[in-house]
Formats: C-alpha cells, structure tokens, sequence
C-alpha cells in the first residue's frame, strides 16, 4: 500500500513539501508558572503583567486579559518567571485546551506550560493546538482536577511544514479572526445603543420620571401622556405546570411545552419537549397564544421570550398574555428594563419564586397603544440589526472551524 504524504487537506498553492513529523519538545524551551502571596501588596504594585488561566478564553490565541501586575521583587521571590513575548501559553489545567501567544513580555500562574520557540511560528503553533484541542486532553490525567506536565506536552506530536507555509496559515487565521473580533464589536455597540435608548424610553417602575425619549405622530404633533397602570391590567398573568413524568402517555405530543432553561432568546417557537392532549388535560399548564411573553418566576427570575407559536409552560412561569390595548413586544422590552421590580418582590427559603398577585401590582408606565407600537417597531430594527450581526459571526466561526480541521495534518 503506497504511503499517504503528510499533506493538509486544504493548502496554499504556492506550497508541495511534505510537512514533518516532529515532537513539541523539540520546538523550544519551555518554562512554569508561579502565584506570589497575594498577602503582599508589595508584590502586586509592579509593572510587569501575570495571568491565571480565566484570563485565557477559549479558541482566541490573540486576546489575553490582563490586569494584574506584578513588582520585581514578587517575580525575584515567587515561583513566577517572566515569560518573552511570542511565546505560546499552554494551560496546562483548570481550562486545558486553552492557548494563546504573549503579546508582550508577562508571568503566568502554575497552571501554565510556557513554550518559547526556537524558529518556528508562535502563531502557527497556537492554531495547530486549537485545532486539535483533544490532544491535550488525551494527555491530562487526575481525579479532581485533571492537568498535563510539561513532560507529557514536550512528548506530544506535531506536524511542522516550512516556516513560509507556518506564516501564511497564521496569517489567513488571523485575518478571520480580526473579521470576528470586528463582528463581535458591532454587535457590542448596537446591543449598547440599543440600552442606551431603552434606559431613555422606560422610565423606572415607582421612580415618578418621565421617558426622556418621546415619539411623535406622523405630522409631528404629540401623543398623549403616559398613564400609570399596575401590570394586571395591561395582562392576563398565567401559569404553568408539568404533568407526571412517569406516564408516557402524557408526553411526545404536539403541545410545545417550555421549561425556564429554554429561555435564551427574544422569540422561541420550539420546545425540547412537548405534551400531549391527555398530558395538557391532566395537568394545570395551559394553552398561551401565539406572541404571549414567557416570564421566568421560580429560581431563575425575570428571563422573558415571546412565543412564535401556541404553547404551554412549566410551573417556573408566570407568562404575560398583554390585552387588545397595549403592544406586547413594548410590554416584553419594559419587563427586560424592570427585571429588578420582579427581583425585589421575590421571596422563599429553597429558591427564590414570585407570585402571580405581586406581578399583578407592579406599577408599569404605558403611553398609547400606537406610541407603543412606534417603541416596538423601532427597538424591534435595533434588534434585527443584532440579529444579522449574529448571524455573520456564527457564520464566520463556522468558516474558521472548517479551516481549523482542512489546514492542518
């Protein structure tokens, strides 16, 4: 049988060597990591950065939080060592599978094994470890907190093409991962746009302001004031429940049925699980209409979705079923401004949970339904904006992870 080169699946043209078969610990030298006694202020007033192994975030090698900073004599009298920049940090546990190169020179804990390459491309090597993330757990070991040892890194291998071929694909990994970083950054700034906004359209439940922010009819004359109502009187606040988990009978139906894990996003439309008709007869959760706000009220509390289509929910709700005269996506943005109404109102000794009758008292400021509908259609642009910029991050890691498993051998 002919022997299959060592070549990636997707490669630039420009390149046909066969890469080699090398070990990790052939690539550099390698150095640990140590924590100086956070008792003494006087080894924390310096200026050189130390990390722990949080500071990392999963499959990003570019960004590092720092912000701590140690003295010369914490370095002088600890454990910790100055690692060079460009070095590639391995955490080596609590987080394993986490890498990213040192923009500049810093200190590491000892959750850390530091490599300072020789020739190679620090950059290169990071991409290599993201993607193959399992090597590293196949060389972790331990009971309560699983890690590796230099030793078992340096004996790890790797496929190691020319330095030219190393640098172009950090290269083009890069630039994908600048694209995201970008992306990531939109969204930040439109989801801060579009609380700076709210916080000027709602005002406080029992705070007594006005709306700094108003909208007006199409000829530009105003709508009237907003009125002060209690919040079972713009709703029908309902109920949940769960019929016996036992009786098979009672579940894989057509009845989407949410639990207050499901809620994540603004609109939800499919349950993990679902109730049949005798499962909806036989326990007390109820039919909710389509564009009814789930509201989370037990344990977790405050997290609200509208449903895209007809549903029921456990007891861990108290859904919003928002009258002919109020809008409901301006009812779901007011209670996702107004969470800490629902917080303050909580109460139990197991876990926290509010009860129908304190929802029904809350105060909540409303203009006219059609100065709602302006709100909601106007933070609902916002909100599709976010959405796209989502969509093209979520599309643009997907391209990056296909790369990850085509570029490398």
């Amino acid at each position: 049988m002919k022997e299959q080169k060592r070549v990636p699946k997707l490669r630039f043209v420009e390149f046909s060597d066969e890469w080699e078969d090398e070990k990790v610990g052939m690539l550099g030298t390698f150095k640990g990591g140590g924590t100086p006694s956070t008792n003494k202020s006087e080894y924390w007033q310096g200026e050189t950065p130390w990390i722990s192994s949080s500071d990392i975030k999963e499959n990003d090698i570019h960004n590092i939080n720092i912000s701590r900073y140690l003295s010369e004599l914490a370095i002088t009298e600890s454990a910790t060592k100055v690692i060079p920049k460009g070095s590639i940090l391995f955490v080596a546990r609590v987080g394993i599978g986490k890498v990213a190169v040192a923009n500049q020179d810093l200190c590491t804990s000892q959750d850390f094994a530091n490599l300072i390459p020789r020739k190679d491309d620090s950059y290169y090597i990071a991409y290599y470890f993201i993607s193959k993330s399992k090597l590293l757990f196949q060389h972790s070991q331990g009971t309560s907190i699983k890690g590796f040892t230099t030793g078992d890194l340096k004996s790890i291998p790797i496929n190691i093409p020319t330095l030219p071929e190393q640098q172009k694909i950090a290269s083009f990994l890069s630039s994908v991962d600048k694209k995201i970083a970008q992306l990531q950054q939109k969204k930040r700034l439109l989801e801060d746009y579009k609380k700076g906004v709210m916080q000027q359209i709602f005002p406080s439940a029992c705070s007594g302001q006005v709306p700094q922010l108003r909208f007006t009819k199409a000829g530009g004359s105003a709508y009237p004031n907003w009125e002060e109502k209690r919040l079972g009187d713009v709703c029908e606040i309902v109920g949940g429940g769960t019929p016996k988990t036992s009786k098979g009978e009672y579940w894989n139906g057509n009845i989407q049925w949410f639990t207050p894990t499901e809620i994540k996003k603004d609109f939800v439309n499919e349950s993990i699980r679902k109730l049949s008709k005798l499962g909806l007869k036989k326990s007390s959760a109820k039919i909710l209409p389509v564009g009814t706000i789930l509201m989370t009220t037990r344990a977790t509390i405050g997290e609200v979705a509208i449903t895209l289509k007809e549903c029921t929910t456990n007891q861990g709700f108290q859904s919003l079923i928002v009258n002919k005269d109020n809008n409901n996506v301006f009812i779901f943005n007011w209670v996702k401004m107004n969470k800490h109404q629902l917080l303050k109102r909580a109460n139990g000794s197991t876990f926290s949970e509010i009860s129908k009758s304190e929802i029904e008292k809350i105060k909540v400021s409303t203009p006219s339904k059609e100065e709602q509908t302006k709100i909601a259609d106007f933070l609902s642009v916002i909100d599709k904006k976010i959405a796209v910029v989502q969509a093209q991050i979520e599309h643009t890691q997907q391209f990056k992870k296909g790369l990850l498993q085509q570029m490398f051998v």
